[in-house]
């Protein structure tokens, strides 16, 4: 330890920030010492080992900024952090004991998969990602129904700005990313002229705002993946500033790249949270992960978008990062850290709190994995540990998931173009919602003795189960047995659809 903390000072001579304690072992001891940013990048410099290895050791994690991304809720519409720790984590995986049938309207994936050993991202996940993910803010639904509050939208990147269409059909049909001054905003769009768009809601009463491309605003993409949470999401809200013409102001430069207080300060204001809902945010994080240092006061959050160093503990960028849905990456990169990059050798799983035995550098290979692949783009494993906090539930499982891709058609508007169903399966009861609209019903899976799986709208009256199918080429109302002829599986809590 005393040869690093010298090598440590001739990295950067005159950079304090840099340098390792001659006592850290005894520093460790300390249950509130933890080392800095600074730190971390002398350890993974000096030894080659990954950055985010060298966060494993002190029990840190950025894979958790996606997680919490994703569970927190949101005013303002915030793009998810796709690939914080990914290449380094390992992700379960799955062997098939049956081989898939992408044709079978409704079935469990447990008929398909079990859970096997578990793959590195790097190799189930090889490429780069295509796609943004960005979570849609209860102030930003102007796509509401066609799109939930709290809803996750895969965003495909490319020439987008050309499919803006003039007006008619099509308006109601495709959402966009759209970046502008006061955050994204995830809506349809018409054009108003060259170079201009408006963007425009479905069913609130938003104010249809002129938008200059280039100036204003940038299509950043459009949307064609939503996974939805049919129950507990957020209420819309329409803002005053929202639901009135307002004026729109040019897209702001970018901020110095090297003062980290500038860069949280505007992910702050695009977030659209005050001090306190932020502190509040990072209190829930901290009571999550069990560890105070989590937790940021708001007098806190406010000095650290005056300096021009980050905070000295990880533990508060991290919730930072969760908190505002910034990107870590570039935290660090206004923190002037580029051996996050740079070392590439991978530390020993025992020393990462791994087991060593389940370490598989080859993914196993999937017919299921590859045909999704193949059919709807790339799977979003960053969205692993964040599953059962988007859909309330404790834990989840495949046995969880069903399989709807092979329905011909649906009469519910949330589900049409399913291809997959999230069940709660404690939930036996069927009962409809008097107060909701038609979009709004619970919907249930039904598995009919000797005749496969039935979803729709389901009541349970004595008895007899009526069932009011939500699927083309399936009977309109069936009445059976509860127990005798047909058995509810569990109720459709969330679903993944496509939007094009």
């Amino acid at each position: 330890m005393a040869g690093v903390a010298r090598a440590s000072r001739s990295l950067t001579p005159g950079n304090r920030l840099q340098h390792i304690p001659y006592n850290l072992y005894s520093l460790l001891r300390t249950r509130r010492f933890s080392p800095s940013l600074y730190q971390i990048e002398a350890l993974s410099v000096l030894t080659g080992y990954r950055f985010a290895d060298w966060l494993a050791v002190f029990g840190l994690a950025f894979e958790d900024v996606p997680r919490f991304q994703t569970a927190l809720p949101v005013f303002r519409t915030v793009e998810l952090d796709t690939q914080a720790g990914l290449s380094e984590s390992l992700v379960p995986w799955f062997r098939e004991h049956r081989e898939p049938d992408f044709s079978a309207p409704i079935l469990p994936l447990g008929d398909w998969l079990r859970l096997g050993t578990a793959a590195s991202c790097k190799t189930a996940y090889p490429s780069p990602s295509a796609y943004r993910y960005a979570k849609i803010g209860s102030q930003d639904a102007f796509a509401f129904p066609g799109l939930l509050p709290g809803s996750i939208v895969r965003i495909r990147t490319g020439r987008s700005s050309s499919k803006v269409p003039q007006s008619g059909k099509k308006l109601l049909k495709r959402c966009f990313l759209v970046d502008q001054n006061r955050g994204l905003i995830c809506a349809p769009l018409r054009r108003s002229g060259p170079g201009k768009f408006v963007l425009c809601s479905r069913q609130l009463p938003y104010a249809p705002v002129e938008l200059q491309e280039g100036l204003d605003a940038i299509v950043l993409g459009t949307a064609d993946l939503e996974i939805r949470r049919l129950e507990g999401f957020p209420r819309p809200v329409v803002p005053k500033n929202f639901g009135h013409f307002w004026t729109p102001v040019p897209l702001a430069p970018i901020f110095d790249p090297a003062h980290v207080g500038k860069h949280i300060r505007r992910v702050r204001l695009r977030s659209g949270l005050s001090f306190r809902q932020a502190s509040e945010h990072t209190r829930i994080i901290a009571k999550e992960l069990g560890d105070l240092r989590y937790y940021c006061a708001p007098a806190s959050l406010s000095d650290y978008e005056t300096r021009k160093l980050p905070p000295r503990h990880i533990h508060k960028l991290i919730s930072i990062c969760s908190v505002y849905g910034a990107r870590v990456s570039d935290l660090l990169d206004a923190a002037g850290i580029k051996s996050h990059r740079a070392s590439t050798s991978a530390m020993s799983p025992r020393f990462r709190y791994i087991a060593a035995d389940l370490t598989n550098d080859h993914a196993p290979a999937s017919t299921l994995f590859r045909e999704l692949q193949r059919r709807f783009g790339e799977i979003p494993f960053f969205l692993r540990q964040s599953l059962g906090s988007l859909f309330g539930l404790r834990h989840i499982s495949v046995r969880d998931v069903f399989w709807a891709g092979g329905a011909p058609g649906s009469v519910h508007p949330c589900l049409a173009r399913a291809l997959f169903l999230i069940l709660d399966r404690k939930r036996k009861s069927p009962r409809p919602e008097l107060s909701c609209p038609n979009w709004a019903q619970p919907v249930y899976v039904v598995h009919r003795r000797g005749g496969g799986y039935f979803c729709g709208f389901c009541t349970l009256e004595k008895n007899t189960l009526i069932l009011r199918s939500c699927f083309e080429g399936t009977p309109e109302i069936l009445r059976l047995r509860n127990r005798v002829d047909a058995e509810v599986v569990g109720k459709v809590i969330g679903i993944v659809r496509r939007l094009d």
